[in-house]
């Protein structure tokens, strides 16, 4: 019944989709938590014959994906993948073909889908926006959806968890997914700070100290430290005195307070080292670093590390992945796999750092150029990241794209690049009724 009243939803969605403006259609994604989180529907599955997706935080960001690619002309894709990421991709293409020679390329292709999907909104993204008029509304939508899922998260951290446990759903954590949630808090708290910097609002500070409270009271590790790395690059890269001075005394009220709270002992041992443990996890890592040693140079191929985290996690501990990306990585892809993630990621970083130079007036989007490849990389060395693209990697890739756009039109303002429309470009050019040039 449940599935069925989701396909329904799932439908009635679609429609909506349809008869969104292309420069909104990402919207649709941005509010996967929504479903996700409050309405508890992870436990809602589609059996897709080779493996079985998860309705609304798998199949419903790749319909709008795929929807949102489908309205692009084969000129604005040229011009997306002039500004993309070659080597990151080249990675992506690798992990794809990985699925030739793997043992369990059903849950593989799920895998693979779930690694290259923030890519492809990345390139949307570059496409949708034109100049800077559907940036505020971005915000806006983004801060909608924040507080909805952070109301939501609020009540039930005062009221607790009964009810939901005793529908089946909302099983794990003090609030929510703990560490799903964590995600969601520590990525919208990075965006809307990064945009205070940019232009203070008292509602985002309103919004963000929320963010921070409720990141608190999940003490999820991973998240929390993601989150204060791209907090402290925000600060130094901002080059601004004042910015600095609040943001550090900020961060370390924030830092301070892990020390304080009942959770400290998820983040500090009691000799104040950082606590790396977890039930089951320590066996996990360890099972797999000598299973990935034993691999050719391609590795298992993806989705194998799937297959063995599916047998342990049934007859040995609850802990379901790794937890480790890079170790998923060197599973799958062998030592060749894991050489091209981490030069991937470099190529994220300098291009988002050769972007920045244009992008002097909207500091937001050249923070998050650079903030998104290091905060994927510390995520990557203790938790299964890409399973969280629908409440981290998706926002970070999606401003990327933005952040892109805008450095493309300024090269263009400036006489660096050659603007080509193709005939359908200029069509749409002439339909729009919003004056936004479709470059």
């Amino acid at each position: 019944m449940d599935t069925v009243v989701g396909l329904v939803l799932v439908l009635l969605l679609m429609l909506g989709i349809t008869r969104t403006p292309r420069e909104y259609i990402i919207f649709w994604s941005f509010a996967t938590p929504i479903f996700y989180i409050i309405f508890g529907a992870k436990t809602i599955f589609i059996s897709l014959g080779f493996t079985d997706v998860e309705l609304f935080s798998g199949v419903l960001p790749i319909l709008v994906t795929v929807m949102a690619f489908m309205k692009l002309t084969p000129n604005e894709k040229r011009r997306a993948w002039k500004y993309s990421p070659k080597l990151w991709f080249l990675f992506l293409g690798y992990y794809g073909l990985s699925l030739f020679w793997s043992d369990n390329a059903g849950t593989g292709v799920r895998t693979v889908i779930q690694v290259a999907f923030p890519s492809f909104l990345y390139l949307i993204a570059f496409n949708i926006i034109q100049g800077d008029g559907h940036i505020a509304k971005y915000f806006k939508i983004l801060m909608i959806i924040n507080v909805i899922v952070a109301t939501f998260d609020a009540y039930n951290a005062v009221a607790g968890w009964s009810y939901m446990n005793g529908s089946g759903y909302m099983n794990e954590g003090v609030i929510g997914y703990r560490t799903v949630s964590a995600y969601f808090y520590a990525t919208m708290g990075v965006l809307f700070f990064v945009r205070m910097m940019d232009k203070f609002s008292v509602l985002h500070l309103l919004v963000f100290i929320l963010d921070v409270a409720l990141l608190l009271m999940m003490a999820s590790r991973t998240p929390t430290y993601t989150f204060i790395l791209g907090i402290t690059i925000a600060i130094i890269y901002r080059r601004n005195i004042a910015f600095t001075l609040i943001g550090i005394f900020a961060l370390a009220v924030f830092v301070g307070l892990l020390f304080i709270l009942p959770s400290k002992s998820r983040f500090i041992n009691e000799d104040n080292s950082l606590n790396r443990s977890d039930s089951g996890r320590n066996f996990f890592q360890q099972f797999f670093e000598t299973r990935a040693e034993e691999a050719p140079p391609w590795g298992w191929g993806a989705g194998s590390s799937e297959k063995y985290a599916y047998w342990i996690s049934s007859h040995i501990t609850n802990v379901g992945a790794p937890h480790n990306e890079y170790l998923r990585i060197k599973f799958d892809g062998g030592q060749l796999g894991l050489v091209l993630f981490y030069i991937g990621l470099a190529d994220l970083l300098v291009r988002g750092l050769f972007l920045g130079r244009w992008l002097k007036k909207y500091f937001p989007f050249k923070a998050i150029l650079i903030m998104t490849p290091v905060m994927f990389a510390l995520s990557c060395t203790n938790d299964n990241t890409f399973f969280y693209f629908y409440v981290f990697t998706q926002y970070l890739f999606t401003f990327m794209g933005f952040g892109a756009r805008i450095a493309y039109e300024e090269r263009v303002r400036l006489g660096e690049e050659v603007i080509v429309l193709d005939p359908v470009e200029i069509e749409l050019i002439g339909a729009n009724s919003h004056g936004i040039a479709v470059t």
